[in-house]
């Protein structure tokens, strides 16, 4: 009997050993915010279908002038796991096709769902890496079109994309406030030929609602 009553005292010292640590751990807690963001395109390239324009014919710009701008809504923490859904827009005014001119401008509108999660801490220096998904509606050839285009249809198409990033982020005493530098790349494909790909950097400025 005197064993028994040993045995279950051991016991309920590991049991209350273990609730206190439990209840001793931080618990993490999911925030939302919002971010802002610049991006400036390295080398971007779009293809059109084959029911806009057949022999298919793509458009390109290396190291464009303007910057893209856009943002996102975000749910998470950032010394976790971020999850956000971003919108964007890019102008490139100088895109055109090589091989067969048939005019100026691209516009590329990508929207996105992404995860960020960092992998390595430095006091307040981090390294992150992103992956998301999404849609990118393209629209080449704008302006400056030669007279035999004028009048051929040239409508928005779509893309299914994907695209990875590697980010610089710096944390303040702001926990869920990140000014980060980061190199993405984002391509995809669409139906009849459609393609594009896009490489380039991006400022980032994440901020959390209702601080």
């Amino acid at each position: 009997m005197k064993y028994i009553l040993l045995c279950l005292s051991i016991l309920g010292l590991s049991f209350g050993k273990l609730s206190a640590q439990e209840a001793a751990k931080p618990k993490t807690k999911v925030y939302l915010g919002y971010a802002l963001f610049m991006n400036y395109n390295l080398y971007s390239w779009y293809q059109k279908p084959s029911t806009i324009e057949s022999p298919l014919s793509s458009s390109g710009q290396v190291l464009n002038v303007l910057p893209g701008l856009g943002g996102n809504i975000w749910v998470g923490d950032v010394d976790h796991w971020i999850v956000s859904v971003e919108g964007g827009i890019e102008y490139l005014p100088f895109a055109f096709d090589t091989d067969n001119y048939k005019g100026l401008g691209a516009l590329s509108i990508p929207i996105l769902a992404k995860v960020q999660l960092p992998i390595l801490k430095q006091k307040s220096l981090w390294l992150m890496l992103h992956a998301g998904t999404g849609v990118q509606l393209l629209h080449t050839d704008i302006c400056a079109r030669p007279d035999a285009y004028q009048n051929a249809a040239n409508p928005f198409f779509a893309n299914i994309v994907g695209e990875v990033g590697v980010h610089i982020s710096t944390v303040g005493y702001k926990r869920q406030h990140l000014r980060e530098v980061e190199l993405f790349c984002r391509a995809g494909g669409g139906a009849f030929g459609a393609a594009s790909f896009t490489t380039g950097l991006r400022l980032t400025l994440w901020n959390r609602f209702g601080a």
